[in-house]
């Protein structure tokens, strides 16, 4: 009876080593996983293995469901965003309570990133378009995180920078361009953006509504209709489903 008695013990004490090893193990998979995905996040560009690995803690992971909220316009909440997948959608208000789409943004971007520099409440809706997995931090700690870390820095700034010239490329197509031109400039960033290779061009991976396209190039949805179905019919655009594919002779060379 001892020597049973022992046996139970003993695998007892197996059973329990190995759940764990398997909790380490999950444990571990866990933070390379997260390390992988910030890897990919244009925040860490040439960034060394070792910073990354480093700051990995301050970042918590969060998977938003479709349609979901991020944050709201008046939000007061300091927190930065990385996407790790899926599609947020980036809007303002009006003062008639309708959303005015200014972004659509993708696994690698940042966004919420104002929070980083000022108490001030937030000035834009984000909500998930998809199923989207996104890696939070504190505006403190991201902050702490960059004072520290020069590259980090100047990654915040190009990233800073880049969202300026395309708010100038935008500005100038409202000013100067005819409304096709302008759906189809949207649609050859949206391709550098969110494309991926499709027959004869690029398909863009995001769903967009003629009201989204209508709020992105300043214009009304029943234009944005007609026009798109001009671009069309001439082959500048083509229609996928519920996706629009870029032609290879239409992109920027």
């Amino acid at each position: 009876m001892a020597s049973v008695n022992s046996l139970v013990r003993l695998y007892g004490e197996l059973g329990e080593r190995a759940d764990r090893a398997a909790d380490r193990a999950r444990g571990e998979s866990r933070v390379e996983n997260k390390v992988w995905y910030l890897r990919q996040n244009r925040l860490f560009e040439q960034a060394g293995e070792e910073a990354i690995e480093n700051c990995e803690h301050i970042f918590k992971t969060t998977l938003f469901p479709k349609r979901s909220m991020v944050f709201d316009q008046g939000d007061s909440t300091r927190i930065v965003y990385l996407v790790k997948r899926g599609k947020v959608r980036i809007a303002r208000l009006t003062p008639d309570g309708k959303e005015v789409t200014v972004a659509v943004l993708g696994a690698g971007d940042l966004f919420g990133e104002e929070t980083l520099f000022e108490s001030q409440p937030r000035t834009t809706v984000a909500t998930c378009m998809e199923e989207s997995l996104l890696c939070t931090a504190r505006a403190d700690d991201l902050f702490a995180l960059l004072s520290r870390n020069p590259t980090l820095a100047l990654n915040v700034a190009k990233i800073l920078n880049d969202r300026l010239l395309d708010a100038s490329a935008t500005m100038e197509d409202l000013a100067y361009a005819r409304v096709p031109d302008r759906i189809l400039h949207l649609f050859q960033r949206l391709a550098a953006e969110h494309g991926e290779p499709a027959d004869g061009g690029v398909r863009v991976a995001v769903k967009l509504t003629h009201a989204d396209i209508a709020s992105l190039v300043g214009s009304t949805r029943e234009t944005v209709s007609l026009e798109m179905a001009n671009l069309i019919k001439a082959g500048r655009l083509r229609s996928d489903g519920r996706h629009v594919v870029v032609p290879s002779e239409e992109l920027p060379v």
